[in-house]
């Protein structure tokens, strides 16, 4: 057996296998092909889609701010104590729910603990600063029956608090006057029904309206200024005496030479 020498052997290129076109693959490469060259749908609707999205996010990335800012706000609301810091907060959170909160929290202690309850302190000062103090109230009452005209138990304390500021001041002079009052019996029974028609059926409603009929009465109202004048010590009215210097005649309110 000869031994010739072998050519060297030449191996074939190995093909690999091609994989089966994958359909959900093609139909997605094309679908989106189609969505970017405007085939799928319009440009126009393109853009409205992508606006109405990016809206959403932003709408969803204020929403989750302000849920934190609400957070800290309420937090800040529930630790206020005294009348200034509560009204420093509704300073720096204009028209807010807890600022309208704040607002009503003051208003109620003016009316009351430094109202009302100190309208019989011995101290003359005292009861002039708790008589300026439900004017504030009141003001600040009737400021918050329209803040409030959408929840209904909140606006009725509110109607309920300038009735009751109203009837408070009845019978409470104005500086350097004899007959004129800080408080009008008009304003307070409008105050009174419009209590009685909001909650008709509570102790609140029931009790505003006979409040609002008897004030109805000229001699009432008139009994309810001298009531509060015994119950607070406030001073009567009276005309100034007679100077001892002044001539008989003027003293006597007739000009000199011309008296009885």
């Amino acid at each position: 057996m000869s031994t010739e020498q072998q050519p060297p052997t030449t191996e074939l290129p190995k093909t690999e296998p091609k994989a089966e076109p994958n359909a959900l693959a093609t139909t997605l490469t094309g679908g989106w092909e189609q969505f970017k060259q405007g085939q799928l749908i319009s440009y126009k609707l393109m853009a409205l889609i992508l606006l109405v999205v990016a809206g959403i996010g932003t709408w969803v990335y204020i929403s989750r701010s302000n849920q934190k800012t609400d957070s800290a706000r309420w937090t800040e609301w529930d630790s206020l104590a005294s009348v200034s810091s509560a009204e420093e907060f509704a300073k720096k959170n204009p028209n807010t729910s807890q600022a309208r909160l704040a607002m009503l929290d003051v208003a109620r202690t003016q009316l009351g603990p430094d109202g009302i309850d100190r309208f019989a302190a011995p101290d003359p000062k005292v009861r002039k600063t708790a008589v300026e103090n439900v004017e504030k109230a009141r003001e600040s009452f009737t400021k918050l029956v329209d803040e409030f005209k959408d929840d209904p138990l909140l606006r009725m304390m509110c109607l309920l608090g300038c009735a009751k500021a109203e009837s408070a001041l009845v019978g409470m002079l104005k500086d350097d006057t004899l007959d004129q009052y800080l408080g009008d019996p008009k304003k307070a029974i409008e105050w009174l029904d419009k209590v009685a028609e909001t909650a008709p059926d509570t102790d609140w409603g029931k009790d505003s309206k006979k409040l609002a009929d008897t004030l109805r009465n000229q001699n009432t109202q008139q009994q309810v200024r001298d009531l509060q004048r015994s119950v607070y010590l406030i001073p009567t009215p009276s005309f100034p005496g007679f100077d001892p210097k002044m001539p008989k005649d003027a003293a006597h309110g007739f000009p000199d030479g011309f008296g009885p």
